[in-house]
C-alpha cells in the first residue's frame, strides 16, 4: 500500500499535467481550484511534511523561502528588506492562500545555486528558456518584460527607430554580461561592450560613450531616475521593445513540497487578479496595465 506521502507526489504530478495542459488562464482556474483542494486535504494527512502546511493559523508556520536580488522597481533592497511588484506580488498571493514568505537577497548567481540546491523555493523575476527549464520548474506568467533600447537624446535629437537588430551592427552598444540578449546580439553581428550592471551603462549613454543600451523599460527608467535624476530629458528609448516575454518565478525541484506550493501560488495568484489586489500593486507602482498577465 502506498503511503500518503507518495500518493501526494503521484496525484501532484497528474495535477500539473493537466493544468499546464489546459487553456489560457481564464479556463484554468476550475482545474487549479480542484488540484488545490485535492493537495491542501493530502497537506493535511501527512504530518511529517517538511515545510509549510495548508492551515487556517499560519503564526507558526515556516516562512516560504526565496531568494532575489534588486531589479528595481521589480525587487527594490531597502537595508535588506524587500519591496518592489515581485515581493509585494508574492506576498499577496501566498497570504491569500494562507502561507507565510521569506525573501533573502543573494547575488543571482549564488541565488539559482541556492534554489537548485533546494535552500530556498524559488527565485525571480526570471524568463523561462530551454537551459533553465531543464533545471527548474516555473510558474505561470507574474507580469509582462518588455525590454528596449535607451539612448542619448543629444547623440539623436531626431528620436531613433528600428526594425532588425542588424539595424545597431555600425552603432556602439552596452550590454550586461549574462544577460538574456547576448547570443541575439552575436547572430545579428553586434559588437556589444558588456560591462556587470545596467547602471553602468546608463552612465556611459551620459556621457556617450555608448550609442544605445538594451534595459527593461521600467528598470531603465527607475535607474535614469536614481542615477541622473536632473538629466533625463538626456534619455529617450526607442519605442519597439527587442522581444516580449514574461517574468516567472523560476522554481526548486528539491525544495519541500515544491509541486504543491507552485500551485498553491498560481492559484493565489490568479486570485489577487480576481478581487483586484493584483491591480492595486501595479497601480501603486505606478506600472501600465499592458504589464499585467492575464
Amino acid at each position: 500500500m502506498k503511503s500518503n506521502s507518495s500518493m501526494f507526489y503521484l496525484q501532484s504530478d497528474k495535477l500539473s499535467v493537466a493544468f499546464y495542459k489546459a487553456g489560457p488562464w481564464y479556463r484554468r482556474g476550475q482545474i487549479l481550484s480542484l488540484a488545490l483542494l485535492w493537495s491542501l486535504g493530502a497537506a493535511f494527512s501527512f504530518a511529517t511534511a517538511g515545510t509549510v502546511t495548508e492551515a487556517s493559523n499560519t503564526s507558526t508556520a515556516k516562512p516560504i523561502i526565496f531568494v532575489t536580488s534588486a531589479y528595481a522597481p521589480y525587487v527594490i533592497n531597502t537595508y535588506g528588506l524587500a519591496s518592489g511588484l515581485f515581493p509585494e506580488i508574492v506576498s499577496a498571493a501566498f497570504f491569500e492562500m494562507n502561507h507565510k514568505v521569506e525573501f533573502q537577497f543573494q547575488p543571482w548567481v549564488r541565488g539559482e545555486k541556492t534554489v537548485g540546491a533546494g535552500r530556498a523555493f524559488a527565485t525571480f523575476p526570471y524568463l523561462k528558456n530551454p537551459a533553465r527549464e531543464s533545471e527548474f520548474d516555473f510558474s505561470e506568467p507574474v507580469l509582462f518584460f518588455f525590454p528596449k533600447f535607451f539612448y542619448n537624446t543629444e547623440k539623436f535629437p531626431y528620436g531613433f527607430e528600428w526594425e532588425a537588430l542588424t539595424d545597431f551592427k555600425a552603432y556602439r552598444v552596452g550590454g550586461v554580461r549574462g544577460y538574456w540578449y547576448e547570443s541575439s546580439f552575436k547572430q545579428a553581428g553586434i559588437a556589444a561592450h558588456y560591462v556587470t550592471s545596467d547602471k553602468q551603462n546608463i552612465e556611459m549613454l551620459l556621457m556617450q560613450r555608448i550609442d544605445f543600451t538594451l534595459i527593461d523599460e521600467l528598470v531603465g527608467w527607475n535607474l535614469i531616475r536614481e542615477t541622473a535624476p536632473d538629466k533625463i530629458d538626456k534619455y529617450a528609448v526607442a519605442s519597439k521593445p527587442q522581444s516580449s516575454d514574461a517574468f516567472h518565478l523560476m522554481i526548486s525541484r528539491s525544495y519541500p513540497n515544491s509541486k504543491l506550493l507552485r500551485l498553491t501560488f498560481d492559484l493565489g495568484l490568479l486570485r489577487i487578479k480576481r478581487n483586484g489586489i493584483y491591480q492595486q500593486i501595479l497601480d501603486q507602482y505606478q506600472v501600465t496595465s499592458e504589464y499585467a498577465t492575464p
